[in-house]
């Protein structure tokens, strides 16, 4: 019998899916393939890791099948950034008219964070109140989003696990966090995010320009997760064994490598190829999940070749991640540093602030009193990200709030300047923007910056920056989520074809890109439309599993209904494009759950 292949994508906390060609609805011997990959938007969870059981397709014959090799450990929050491919498996041809993602948190490591930047460990609820342990969530795909598998065609998707509508943050003290999941399909590659492919080197094609992987995602070592085929060009980078290079270079030392050597490569989908085109590529023992341990997180202080890493991450060779407040990272003046834009760092650019991965050695046998030892291992830097309100356009200076995602107070920047005097000082943060272009910002106003904080003890310039975000507040790119307690009526009216918020008994928060909570606190959304043109909007009703629509009018439409039967909404989350002087969002995205 012939194999074909479907592509799909799961991604942790958000999943994708496309489809196309027709196909036969009824039993066939014919297969086609599906790709997975994993992904999630950002939300105030620093680790969320469950077991992921299976992810089941339902044919309209009523034929089932689970597209997931292995069950599987995975924490959401590490794909806040990327997509991953996850599998790629033959499954029989045929229209699925239906998605269940069964998860398990058992043994669930939920950490939350909340305004401070402090952290919890979360006891995860029912709606009830009671503890969870397996959960299965059901999905309709409707009409527009059916699967349609056909021999020799090529089909996507995209599944949704939206960490905002799945999880309301009950309480700090304790921490508790009330789950039902969410999921929501799309039919599109989501080009805006980065690609990432892990597995072991099964071809290397240098005439094509392509590498080939037997897939293995999330650290994994067994299970048939299929092959998966990337493009490389003259402007890849590749990090082998701890050595850079570039280009054909590059490639030429990829084909040298023996056949299963671990390879992890990150791009972005590229449509004239209908695949992904890989800007970096890592391999041998430069990656993760090669022999070593990994740390993960964000240098908060250095003391000589001594670093507190914050946030962090860490997962043991043989054992499963866990989320650590804080841990000492330790390296030396022979520890190779990878990951910087010149491609020539030394443990001289580990400054206050740098996003990190390391490999190496954890040195504790106990969640307690750790140290990580990185002096015959690897650390490579991370792209970071900065907010703050400007002082000075230019040269460009900051009154900074947050790095990477955590307030400002929980950084020690003692050392990171070329004397005392001279260390960063957040309140007057000086940014090195070389040519980029900074003539419209103003003084006052916030801004996003992406770059690498200057190297330790040799501020000022205290960070180089890479790329300038200046949001405008006419098409801001928004996320709005809002949750009422069971009861409260009229949060969420329709009128025409909005829907109207009252919040006054909600707890929300507009979250708008570049922009700090302290920010975005001050503007307000009133109302909610849909983009008629493109998006996905679902809807669950408790009893009735969710609803996935592809037209906005019959998604409000529905909701309308809902609500003159007697519902009421209980959460909302939407995210699109936020205008500060009409109040108003146009949403690509709309979860209701009733």
């Amino acid at each position: 019998m012939k194999q074909w292949s479907l592509w799909a994508f799961l991604f942790l906390g958000s999943v994708l899916l496309t489809a196309c060609g027709g196909g036969s609805d009824s039993s066939s011997s014919e297969t086609g393939e599906l790709q997975l990959m994993l992904t999630d938007a950002e939300e105030d969870f620093l680790t969320y890791q469950v077991t992921l059981q299976q992810v089941q397709l339902e044919r309209r014959d009523g034929t089932t099948v689970n597209v997931l090799p292995l069950a599987t450990e995975v924490d959401f929050v590490q794909y806040q950034d990327l997509n991953e491919v996850f599998a790629v498996m033959s499954i029989p041809a045929g229209r699925y008219e239906s998605v269940t993602l069964s998860m398990d948190y058992t043994d669930a490591e939920i950490v939350i964070q909340d305004d401070t930047g402090t952290s919890y460990m979360a006891d995860v609820v029912d709606g009830d109140g009671q503890p969870v342990t397996t959960l299965d969530v059901d999905l309709d795909l409707g009409d527009g989003d059916t699967i349609n598998i056909r021999p020799g065609r090529l089909a996507r998707l995209t599944l949704d696990l939206d960490l905002a509508a799945s999880n309301h943050i009950v309480s700090f003290e304790p921490a508790l966090v009330e789950v039902e999941p969410f999921i929501m399909a799309r039919a599109i590659v989501d080009e805006d995010r980065e690609h990432r492919v892990r597995g072991l080197l099964k071809r290397v094609d240098e005439a094509g320009s392509s590498i080939s992987l037997n897939v293995r995602p999330l650290r994994l070592r067994r299970g048939g997760f299929g092959d998966f085929t990337f493009q490389v060009d003259n402007d890849t980078l590749y990090e082998i064994d701890g050595t850079e290079y570039s280009g054909d270079t590059g490639l030429s030392a990829m084909a040298a490598l023996a056949t299963d050597t671990p390879v992890v490569a990150f791009g972005e989908y590229d449509a004239r190829l209908d695949g992904q085109l890989a800007s970096h590529v890592i391999a041998g023992s430069s990656v993760a999940w090669s022999g070593k341990d990994v740390l993960k997180g964000v240098v908060r202080a250095r003391n000589g070749n001594t670093l507190t890493i914050g946030g962090a991450v860490v997962e043991p060779d043989d054992q499963a991640a866990a989320f650590l407040t804080e841990i000492t990272l330790m390296v030396d003046s022979e520890t190779p540093v990878t990951g910087y834009r010149l491609g020539d760092a030394t443990i001289d650019n580990l400054s206050v602030g740098q996003r990190i991965l390391a490999l190496g050695q954890f040195k504790s046998d106990q969640f307690e009193d750790d140290q990580f030892d990185a002096t015959d291992g690897l650390v490579r830097m991370k792209l970071n990200r900065i907010v703050g309100q400007v002082n000075a356009p230019m040269p460009l200076a900051l009154d900074l709030a947050w790095i990477n995602r955590r307030p400002v107070a929980r950084y020690d920047f003692a050392g990171t300047g070329m004397s005392d005097v001279e260390d960063a000082d957040p309140a007057n943060y000086e940014i090195d923007t070389a040519t980029l272009d900074t003539s419209g910002i103003t003084t006052d106003e916030w801004i996003q910056v992406r770059g690498y904080p200057t190297a330790f003890g040799s501020a000022p310039e205290d960070f180089d920056a890479v790329s300038v975000i200046n949001p405008s507040l006419e098409s801001a790119i928004a996320k709005f989520v809002a949750h009422w307690e069971e009861g409260v009526a009229g949060g969420v009216t329709v009128q025409g074809n909005d829907l109207v918020l009252d919040t006054a008994n909600a707890r929300s928060y507009l979250h708008l890109r570049g922009l700090p909570a302290v920010v975005t606190a001050q503007f307000e959304l009133t109302s909610i439309t849909g983009d008629t043109n493109e998006g996905r909007f679902a809807l669950l009703t408790r009893g009735e599993g969710i609803r996935l629509y592809r037209n906005y009018i019959d998604f409000v439409t529905a909701v309308s209904a809902k609500l003159n039967a007697g519902h009421t909404v209980r959460h909302l989350s939407a995210s699109g494009s936020y205008s500060d002087s009409s109040e108003r969002m146009v949403a690509t995205g709309i979860m209701v759950r009733l």
